[in-house]
């Protein structure tokens, strides 16, 4: 790991148990975020973005989902090692995510930091 990075992912893979079987939903994903540096995820729908980014923070639903391996470190901390009182408590303080329809989740009046 650099250790000027700031969000760090590292072979993350996430599946999901359907009645037909298991469906490899993010396999071996890694990338690096430095300080003021931007990252854009793109790709079709179903490419996994979505699941991605509700890994990093533990939102992912269990059952069914279900992370198999990977690391993801906010600086030092390996925030997939965090209990659900901990991980709470880097939410929305220290680390965000805006959902695909912002307007629904963000307030136009308010500045992105204070939200």
């Amino acid at each position: 790991m650099a250790d000027s990075s700031l969000l760090q992912v590292n072979n993350l893979s996430v599946e999901f148990s359907t009645p037909l079987g298991t469906v490899k939903a993010v396999t071996e994903v890694s990338w690096l975020v430095s300080p003021g540096q931007i990252l854009a995820i793109v790709g079709e729908s179903g490419s996994g973005k979505s699941v991605t980014a509700l890994s990093i923070l533990q939102l992912i639903p269990t059952p069914p989902g279900r992370i198999v391996s990977g690391q993801v470190l906010f600086g030092k901390t390996d925030l997939l090692r965090l209990s659900e009182d901990q991980i709470r408590k880097f939410r929305g303080r220290k680390i965000s995510m805006v959902f695909q329809e912002p307007m629904t989740s963000l307030n136009p009046v308010l500045s992105i930091g204070r939200q």
